[in-house]
């Protein structure tokens, strides 16, 4: 039987880049790193002489980001458009998006568009959100709930 959510895995080209990426821009904090090969890896992951390395990173708030770079096999090259069958993201709250979308503009985090305003029939503001992707190009949305 299922109990809660554990965490979300991004696989990412370079492991050192997206630690940075995801601690200087992002804010998270590394709650762990490690390394598998063996047979567990090669079980769990289903490819022949299986070699991660990745980190689990968190907010404080009991979801974790894991991020995996495969050594063996190596990843492919990406480029997962949002509309793709099996495309996903991660969704986080935060405080003033329009400071924030500024701020981590001029940190290099990539956005599509500026946050898109989301109101209810009788034109209260509901919610701003807008998507943005990491160095490996895995999606991330961002939301103020009003």
């Amino acid at each position: 039987m299922m109990r809660a959510f554990f965490h979300t895995g991004f696989v990412v080209q370079d492991l050192d880049r997206a630690i940075e990426f995801y601690t200087n821009v992002m804010g998270l904090k590394v709650a762990g790193r490690m390394e598998r090969q063996g047979e567990f890896a090669c079980q769990l992951l289903a490819f022949d002489n299986a070699h991660i390395k990745g980190a689990f990173l968190d907010l404080g708030d009991g979801h974790q980001l894991e991020l995996i770079q495969y050594l063996n096999p190596p990843s492919g090259s990406g480029g997962v458009n949002r509309n793709d069958l099996g495309a996903s993201h991660l969704a986080f709250f935060v405080r003033n998006i329009d400071d924030f979308y500024a701020e981590k503009s001029r940190q290099g985090l990539r956005f599509n568009n500026p946050p898109a305003a989301l109101h209810d029939d009788a034109g209260r503001l509901l919610r701003k959100a807008l998507y943005g992707r990491d160095p490996d190009d895995n999606w991330l949305e961002f939301v103020e709930l009003y």
